[in-house]
């Protein structure tokens, strides 16, 4: 491997865990969006289910319509989250290309500039390492896409969790 390739797949890893870190960051807020968008659906087929003293059709809707407008700033407030953690992300991803890409050309000068061909040697020594954590961050992209795609299913189907309700208790008072 040369000096440019260590570079290259330096840049490559980067790419990769920063690929596989949005992928989570998007997992993770279709799950989200899920619980709410689930959570809102059973509140309203409670709601509906159940006829409760003192609340008719119209007290029914504004509960159903204020359940709305705190999903929306509950959503609002997790996709700002998100979105904010994708530009971490990239932030992150970019500064360290840069320091990649500075520390290569750095260290061609001084290649060229004192003539040294030790590093050959060296980078003859780190090449396998650096092709274990290229294969390394690939794997971790793959298992990100995989679990995206599972959530993603998952989302598809709207599959809903039944939630067995544990029998009340009874306090024995002490006499």
């Amino acid at each position: 491997m040369s000096n440019q390739s260590l570079a290259t797949v330096a840049t490559h890893v980067v790419d990769q865990y920063s690929a596989a870190g949005k992928t989570l960051n998007n997992a993770y807020r279709a799950t989200v969006e899920r619980v709410l968008g689930d959570a809102k659906g059973r509140f309203v087929k409670a709601l509906e289910a159940r006829s409760l003293p003192l609340i008719n059709d119209q007290v029914k809707s504004e509960l159903v319509n204020a359940q709305d407008v705190l999903a929306g700033f509950m959503l609002k407030g997790v996709q700002t989250a998100y979105d904010r953690a994708d530009q971490a992300i990239e932030t992150i991803a970019t500064r360290t290309n840069s320091g990649i890409q500075s520390i290569d050309s750095t260290v061609a000068r001084v290649e060229s500039a004192f003539n040294i061909a030790n590093l050959d040697a060296v980078r003859a020594l780190v090449a396998p390492g650096a092709t274990l954590a290229s294969q390394i961050a690939d794997k971790v992209a793959e298992g990100a896409k995989a679990l995206e795609a599972r959530i993603g299913a998952v989302v598809e189907q709207g599959t809903e969790v039944a939630v067995v309700a544990k029998p009340a208790r009874r306090v024995a008072r002490k006499a």
